[in-house]
């Protein structure tokens, strides 16, 4: 069989535009990674890692831009006080920053007055499942109120709750910040519902549960069966104390 001869700058401009073509960056820039000291072997072996990085990046860039936070937070920046937190134990947050959750199809639910970092921690703890491959949506709770009345109202909410409901983690934020009329308090409870032991749920409020029923149509019914299924087998983070932002200042 006649050996292929090819002039190295035609075949270094080939490989170049196959790597481009197949979507291969890191094989874009090959000449990088061959050394004399390193076997074909370990020179294809250190390209394919650096492309699999590539890859594992560009993905957990699509997460995040798609889960719509309004600002990127991470643990490390969560300031654990016992002082302003008395009621926080931070061992319990570790565990959740495993995701295991996610994997057990449990839910979590901040509750603390305003300004105790309820909003930070949650998004904190949604960019380490992020990380670790689920995805995540975050909506306030009057936003997502609003999107499903909307959706109704163009008769595709089953479309929307769906779509909606196709993400690991959906994250609520706000709840009990505004008030809803019975309609809205309905929609809420069908996320909840369609979500129950199938997929984990994040939630922030600022009133303790037996509040809820104030901004949720004044309904005691449908209410204790909104709560009871989202604190089922969930963990409840009590964020009552100091208001850091005030506390800033």
């Amino acid at each position: 069989m006649k050996k292929l001869i090819h002039d190295p700058a035609s075949l270094s401009q080939d490989i170049i535009a196959i790597s481009k073509s197949l979507k291969l960056h890191a094989f874009n820039n090959y000449k990088e990674y061959i050394k004399n000291d390193l076997s074909t072997e370990e020179v294809l072996y250190q390209l394919l890692k650096a492309e699999q990085y590539i890859k594992d990046e560009n993905k957990y860039k699509y997460r995040i831009k798609t889960a719509g936070f309004p600002i990127i937070k991470t643990l490390d920046t969560f300031e654990f006080d016992s002082k302003r937190l008395p009621d926080l134990n931070k061992d319990v947050v570790m565990e959740l920053a495993t995701c295991r959750f996610v994997e057990n199809k449990q839910n979590i639910v901040a509750v603390g007055n305003s300004g105790t970092g309820k909003t930070h921690l949650m998004t904190a703890i949604c960019v380490e499942a992020i990380t670790k491959g689920y995805t995540v949506k975050f909506r306030r709770a009057a936003d997502l109120v609003t999107q499903m009345t909307e959706a109704a109202d163009e008769k595709h909410l089953s479309k929307y709750i769906k779509n909606i409901n196709s993400c690991d983690i959906l994250f609520i934020d706000e709840l009990g910040f505004l008030s809803f009329d019975a309609a809205g308090a309905s929609l809420l409870f069908q996320i909840f519902a369609a979500r129950y032991e199938t997929k984990s749920t994040v939630v922030t409020s600022n009133l303790e549960f037996s509040k809820w029923v104030t901004f949720l149509g004044k309904d005691e019914q449908m209410t204790s069966a909104l709560i009871g299924r989202l604190v089922h087998q969930s963990t409840v983070l009590n964020m009552n104390g100091e208001n850091y932002r005030i506390q800033k200042h």
